[in-house]
């Protein structure tokens, strides 16, 4: 016979497991300074926006107001771009908040999330570009400070259906902007749930030290120190208030453009358990 306090304590682990309750993270502080598991019925505008419209990059898809390519079930949010026709729509999230570390401490952004399906053929997700990324908060200041001079920082992209995510640095001509920024990129199991987070490292007094480390369930893969930069001023932005993004764009200078092919639904969406920022 299992106790009550057995049953109580399995409860709550299956509930932890199914909600994606954000996980304790060794030298931070916990609850994370802010969370979102999904666990409502729909996107808490509380905590995000819908960014619509048209973007750059020579994108295909739009971003309608309705944010219907939106959904929150069973504790995730799905992002799922549709084909309309020939016409492409998607979901792109902003965080209401911006984020920076404070002087002397670290700041972890984190997300667990999935990309597409095990069944779709990778030639099927030509143009598919899911990402997990911040912009710094000076763009949404009037007048707004126009990219890469804003400061983008990239926690998860992956294009094509590939196999690889990138955690990359935009800032200007310092991290080899207009063009791939700095970056680098890590192989992982497509279709199945990873942890993506970049921590920002201010505890050395000197910025040519401090750091934005990127990392892949736990495991760090790259790191841009700010004497990869090498100006101060620009660093500051990089490190400054940064707001994130969740979203999963169609075509575009970097994947190239979708093809008649190209699935849409679920197969080329992103879902995600939740996303956390912490701090030390």
């Amino acid at each position: 016979m299992y106790s009550l306090a057995a049953v109580a304590a399995l409860a709550t682990l299956v509930t932890t497991t199914i909600a994606g309750v954000p996980e304790q993270v060794p030298g931070f502080t916990y609850p994370p300074k802010w969370s979102d598991d999904f666990s409502g019925k729909s996107v808490d505008t509380d905590l995000w926006k819908f960014w619509t419209g048209q973007p750059s990059n020579g994108e295909q898809e739009v971003y309608p107001s309705s944010g219907a390519n939106c959904q929150v079930t069973a504790g995730t949010l799905q992002i799922t771009p549709q084909n309309n026709g020939g016409q492409w729509t998607s979901c792109r999230l902003e965080s209401l908040d911006a984020f920076n570390a404070t002087a002397g401490k670290k700041l972890r952004v984190q997300a667990k999330l999935k990309v597409g399906q095990p069944v779709t053929p990778a030639a099927q997700m030509q143009g598919i570009w899911p990402a997990f990324w911040s912009l710094g908060e000076g763009m949404r200041k009037t007048p707004g400070v126009p990219w890469p001079a804003c400061g983008e920082i990239d926690t998860f992209e992956s294009v094509n259906g590939a196999a690889m995510g990138f955690g990359t640095v935009h800032c200007g001509g310092p991290c080899n902007d207009p063009g791939p920024g700095l970056t680098s990129g890590i192989e992982f199991d497509y279709a199945s749930y990873h942890t993506w987070a970049h921590v920002v490292d201010l505890t050395s007094a000197d910025w040519r030290a401090q750091s934005i480390a990127f990392l892949l369930d736990g495991r760090e893969y790259r790191t841009v120190i700010g004497s990869d930069v090498g100006s101060q001023d620009i660093w500051t932005t990089l490190v400054g208030p940064m707001f994130m993004t969740l979203n999963v764009a169609v075509g575009g200078k970097w994947p190239g453009g979708a093809s008649a092919s190209t699935v849409s639904g679920a197969p080329a969406g992103m879902e995600v358990q939740y996303v956390a920022v912490y701090e030390s």
